[in-house]
């Protein structure tokens, strides 16, 4: 994916943007394939960009809607929490396949990395200059949009010790705007991923009280 990065802007873009119709295509397997690239593909910000541009974190939630609304297929239009469920006695748990439940975790894992990736850029945006440089390394602003910058689970667990830590990073971050965020709650995204965490299926259910609570402790 690196090598794919930087190659001409053309080419990138038109990869983000295959995976993006695919995020919309009435197939799961499609669709999960698709979530599955952005997952690994959100540690470049060049991706990362290019997803935003294209409205892509709306696209991931338009999946999510449809699956806590208990439809089956690709987009439902951008439903409010407010219709979740209307119309269907089924819970999610009830009226989603497996192949659909699976469409709903690798979205969320996609959604988990894509708000780890803009909280890197984040607090580098607001970072102050004397910042342990162990830490600085993993944002994206000193690197070129074809490296990967770290989110992993240890990267996260630096950035969060950090927070914690600095006097100075610390109320910077509550003050800040976090866009990704707003237009998350402004969606009822929020009340989305709660509504998915009433599956009964283990390993997806656990993900998703995963994916809630860490979206509870970022805002």
């Amino acid at each position: 994916m690196e090598r794919v990065c930087a190659l001409s802007s053309d080419t990138l873009d038109s990869v983000v943007e295959l995976a993006l119709q695919l995020l919309e295509c009435p197939q799961d397997l499609a669709r999960k394939s698709a979530a599955i690239f952005f997952a690994a593909a959100f540690v470049f910000k060049a991706v990362l960009d290019l997803f935003d541009a294209r409205d892509g974190m709306q696209k991931l939630l338009d999946i999510l809607y449809g699956c806590a609304s208990g439809r089956s297929g690709g987009n439902s239009g951008g439903l409010g929490s407010s219709h979740i469920n209307q119309g269907n006695d089924q819970s999610p748990a009830e009226a989603l396949t497996a192949s659909e439940k699976q469409v709903a975790y690798h979205s969320c894992v996609a959604l988990r990395q894509y708000f780890r990736a803009h909280l890197l850029q984040l607090v580098d945006s607001i970072r102050p200059s004397k910042s342990i440089r162990s830490i600085a390394r993993n944002t994206s602003s000193a690197r070129a949009g074809y490296k990967p910058f770290d989110i992993s689970n240890e990267a996260m667990d630096a950035v969060f010790r950090q927070i914690q830590r600095d006097r100075k990073l610390g109320p910077a971050l509550v003050r800040a705007r976090w866009p990704v965020v707003d237009k998350f709650v402004a969606s009822n995204g929020h009340m989305t991923m709660l509504e998915l965490c009433k599956v009964k299926d283990t390993s997806m259910c656990t993900k998703m009280h995963f994916f809630v609570l860490q979206g509870w402790l970022l805002t």
